[in-house]
Formats: structure tokens, C-alpha cells, sequence
């Protein structure tokens, strides 16, 4: 480890003793999303400016700190989520032109720039690693370059350990009740992944061709892949973000609708699961299509196994307090010889399953607390279930989604939804057996 990690990973080891001292001024209170009066209030600005302050320049860390706190927004006050997100835009800085360039010519080689009509310097938008640039394909088309930081792969395995630990210590201010290692860890190990933009070319593709007859989804076609560039068909539509902070009622239920879709869809359709649901890779489109973008963090499923939300929906279906233990045992989320109380587990998914049990569903920021509120009330039962090692990526982008989802305030048929392209896959794999 190099000695500078080491030693901003002592500075955030220190934090969670200022933090205590914090809350006992504030009032001692458990949960520090809790907190809205005005002296926590500063509580959360100081807590903030030591955490960024700490964490420095790191791009790719402070992204994904940036996702994790924008599924967090419908259980944190919007005062406090905003002092964290102000704070953390002071950290996504742009690469300079010239470092664009470096990559561009290093990659695409010295006459890269015959390959495009027109290149704007400025950037359009970030991603975790990179940042993307608009331009004309030298047919004409408009296209989407996303270029890779030149430093990227350094700074991401150089700083995985502290990035893991500041994470870790995130999570725990703001949900104690999760697993903030296992969450940190798969964090890292997807934008890990988001190096290879040549596997993200693959998956791109492979999605696009799963949802090429869906009049719903519009998936851009990669034009040109290579090394740290990836150059993508530009696509227009409203961003997730705008509909969240300003969209009209009919425009969430759609975006939840065709969200909800997407989740179920994808795994029959393209054997994937996006990975990286956050609301800056959607766009909702004028006339009610859905466009999804960034492929590089991707849950890729084990053909002939159980997806990901076919065992969520059969825990969550589960009846009586004994088929839900035999459920999660044959799921292997109870390992052989472990004892579990049945009525417990069912109080413990009580919360969580409402969405699989409703015909439509209003997902909203009450449901995520009543949600975690349940996990930490049934801690000690929540502790005998053991999620299978594929389960963990797949869980955070389930709930990541479904954060989403909440974020929309959005009516959906979820159970509608689920029901239908679970048959669809079973109907599908016994075709295939």
C-alpha cells in the first residue's frame, strides 16, 4: 500500500470518533440521517468536508460515492443529502482537453481527429472513469465519445483499499443496517470492470440486439471501440434526473414502468442485467420510449440457474412462515443446520415485499425506511441468512433500482411485471431443455 493511502486512510479512521462527539452535542440520536435541525445541519457540513477532504481527487471513487448517495436521497432530509452532494461536486473535476487529446492520439492514433466530422473539447457528462464528449462521426452521425481518464487504472487500483474504507464508513452513517463491506467491495469490483470498455462494447451490443424489436427501449450502437475509447450513437431525451426533480406524474409511472421492465427483461432477453441503474444512464424519451446507456458494470447470469428476481419474488410470495424457510433454503440463503424462525423471517421481508404482493405499487421514500427500518429491527435475523456469493452484485443493482424507483414516486405494475417475464424465462428455458 502506498504510503499516501496509508496515510489518508488514518485521517478517515478518525472521523467516526469526531462524528460521535458530533451526536452527543446534537442530542446522541441513532441515526444521523435523522438529524434536520440547524446544528446538525453543520454536523453533516463538517462531517462532509472531512470525508471529501480525505478522499481528494479520486474520480472514480467520488462517482460511485455519488451513486450510492443518490439512491440514499429519499431516506436522508433533502437538506442533509444536499450538503453531502454539494460537497462531492467539488471533487468531480473535468479532464483538461489535453489530457483527452493524449488518450485520443494514443489510442485512435496521431490522424484520430479524420475519424470524426467535428470533436467538442468540453465535456457533456461524466462517467465513473471518463468522461463523455460530443462529436460527428465522420458519416455524419452524432455520437457520444466516452474517453477514459489517462490515469484511471493507477488511481483505481492504487486507491482501492481507501476508497473501500471510506465506503464501508458511508454506509454506516447513513444505513448501519447494511452490509457497507460487501457493498463497497462489489462498488470497486464493478468499476474495476468499467476499465475494459471493450467488454462494455460487447455488452452494449448484445443488449441492443436483446431489445432491437422493443418499441420501448432505445439502446445506442456502438460505432467504434477502441483501447480507452468508446464511441457510442448520441441519443437525446430527458434525463432520469430531470423527471425526478421535475417531471409530471404520467412521466415517473412511464419511467417506472419501462425501469421495472428493463430489471425483468433483460436477463431472458440478453442473458445480463444492467448493473450500474442509476438515474444518470436513462432518458426519457418525448414519445415514452426509454434510453439506456452505460454498459460496463454489468450483471452477467449463469444460464439454467434462478435469476436474481425470480428468488426475490419467490421469498417474497412465500405464504406461510414454512414455505418461506423452505424457499430460503433451497435458494441457499439458510445454510444446512441453521435454525430460523419462520414468523421472524416473514416480519423481516414484510416491508420489502409489498411491491411483489400489490397488483400497482406507489414506491416512495416511506417504503425504502419502512424497508431498512426492518432490517434493523430484525438485525439478528437478518444475520442467519447467508446470500449466495453471485447474489451480491445482483442484489445492488436490485436495489439500486428499485432506490430509483422510489426516487420516480412512481405507480407501477411491479407484480403485473415480474410475473410476466418470469413465465416468459421459465416458458424459455423449458423450450431450450
Amino acid at each position: 500500500m502506498r504510503i499516501r493511502t496509508l496515510s489518508r486512510m488514518a485521517k478517515m479512521s478518525a472521523i467516526p470518533l469526531g462524528v460521535g462527539r458530533r451526536m452527543a452535542v446534537a442530542g446522541g440520536l441513532k441515526a444521523l440521517g435523522r438529524l434536520t435541525d440547524e446544528s446538525s445541519l453543520k454536523l453533516h457540513e463538517r462531517t462532509a468536508d472531512q470525508l471529501f477532504e480525505v478522499l481528494g481527487g479520486l474520480k472514480g471513487g467520488a462517482m460511485k460515492f455519488g451513486q450510492v448517495l443518490s439512491v440514499y436521497e429519499t431516506v436522508l432530509p433533502p437538506p442533509i443529502s444536499a450538503v453531502y452532494r454539494e460537497r462531492l461536486a467539488r471533487l468531480q473535476e473535468a479532464a483538461t482537453p489535453e489530457d483527452v487529446r493524449q488518450v485520443l492520439e494514443e489510442d485512435l492514433g496521431p490522424a484520430w481527429q479524420n475519424l470524426f466530422a467535428s470533436f467538442d473539447d468540453a465535456p457533456a457528462s461524466a462517467a465513473s472513469l471518463g468522461q463523455v464528449h460530443r462529436a460527428v462521426w465522420r458519416d455524419g452521425r452524432p455520437v457520444a465519445v466516452k474517453v477514459q481518464y489517462p490515469d484511471a487504472r493507477e488511481q483505481l487500483l492504487g486507491d482501492r483499499d481507501l476508497t473501500i474504507f471510506a465506503m464501508r464508513w458511508f454506509t454506516s452513517l447513513i444505513a448501519p443496517e447494511l452490509d457497507g463491506r460487501a457493498l463497497a467491495t462489489d462498488l470497486m469490483d464493478r468499476l474495476a470492470e468499467e476499465l475494459d470498455y471493450a467488454q462494455e462494447a460487447e455488452a452494449q451490443t448484445a443488449f441492443r440486439a436483446g431489445f432491437q424489436a422493443d418499441p420501448d427501449f432505445v439502446i445506442p450502437e456502438v460505432v467504434h471501440q477502441q483501447g480507452r475509447v468508446l464511441v457510442s450513437e448520441w441519443i437525446d431525451g430527458t434525463p432520469l434526473a430531470r423527471i425526478i426533480a421535475a417531471g409530471t406524474q404520467e412521466q415517473r409511472d412511464r419511467a417506472g414502468l419501462l425501469l421495472t421492465r428493463l430489471m425483468f427483461a433483460a436477463i431472458p432477453r440478453t442473458g445480463m442485467m444492467h448493473g450500474d441503474p442509476h438515474p444518470g444512464n436513462f432518458r426519457l424519451f418525448d414519445d415514452g420510449r426509454l434510453g439506456v446507456l452505460d454498459f460496463g458494470a454489468m450483471y452477467r447470469h449463469t444460464p439454467g440457474t434462478p435469476s436474481p428476481f425470480e428468488k426475490w419474488m419467490h421469498i417474497h410470495l412465500a405464504e406461510t412462515p414454512e414455505e418461506l424457510v423452505r424457499v430460503l433454503r433451497e435458494l441457499e440463503f439458510l445454510r444446512p443446520g441453521v435454525r430460523a424462525d419462520g414468523a421472524e423471517l416473514m416480519e423481516l421481508f414484510e416491508h420489502s415485499g409489498a411491491p411483489a404482493r400489490t397488483e400497482t405499487f406507489r414506491f416512495d421514500g416511506p417504503y425504502l425506511r419502512d424497508t431498512l427500518a426492518g432490517m434493523t429491527s430484525s438485525m439478528s435475523v437478518a444475520l442467519s441468512l447467508a446470500f449466495p456469493p453471485d447474489f451480491v452484485h445482483a442484489q445492488r443493482a436490485m436495489g439500486v433500482g428499485i432506490g430509483v424507483l422510489c426516487q420516480l414516486e412512481a405507480e407501477v405494475p411491479f407484480q403485473q411485471e415480474a410475473l410476466r417475464w418470469l413465465t416468459e424465462s421459465a416458458e424459455g428455458d423449458a423450450l431450450s431443455g
